[in-house]
């Protein structure tokens, strides 16, 4: 038998562990790049679904007042507001705040479209009044669309 020293065994099992810590750590780092990369890819669909769905409740509530006070096509689907928020609470809680303001202006807008309904059929026509405040509620939407587009665009950024 051959003796190769006590020195060289050393070295060769340090070698060894150092491989075998290299490729431990190596995975476990690949896997945690993975994962962020991932986690990255899954929240900017999740920002690009909400958005499309703000944009898309805006145009909802479009059909509702076509659909309602103009005897337009009667709507088939539900609003999107349920997934908006559905999202903002699930998977990006730092939307909430611009989403909650969202709501608000939807039902605004729904209640102007319910008064305006109401009015044309107890009256046979909508107040000038009414027909006024359409802007406001249309433009209080469109505005709270934007603000979570935008803050939807700082979190995609970061």
């Amino acid at each position: 038998m051959t003796d190769f020293g006590f020195l060289p065994m050393v070295w060769f099992g340090t070698g060894a562990i150092v491989a075998i810590l290299s490729m431990v750590l190596g995975g476990w780092f690949f896997f945690r790049l993975l994962e962020r990369r991932e986690q990255r890819r899954l929240r900017r669909e999740q920002l690009a679904e909400l958005v499309s769905l703000a944009y898309g409740a805006e145009q909802w509530l479009r059909r509702l007042r076509s659909a309602e006070l103009m005897n337009g096509p009667p709507l088939e689907e539900s609003s999107p507001m349920n997934r908006v928020n559905m999202i903002a609470d699930l998977f990006v809680p730092e939307l909430k705040a611009e989403v909650k303001r969202l709501n608000t202006a939807a039902i605004a807008y729904e209640t102007w479209v319910e008064q305006a309904v109401g009015e044309k059929r107890s009256q046979r026509s909508v107040s000038q009044a009414t027909l006024e405040r359409y802007a406001e509620v249309q433009r209080a939407v469109l505005e709270r669309v934007k603000e979570v587009a935008r803050k939807a665009e700082s979190l995609v950024k970061e």
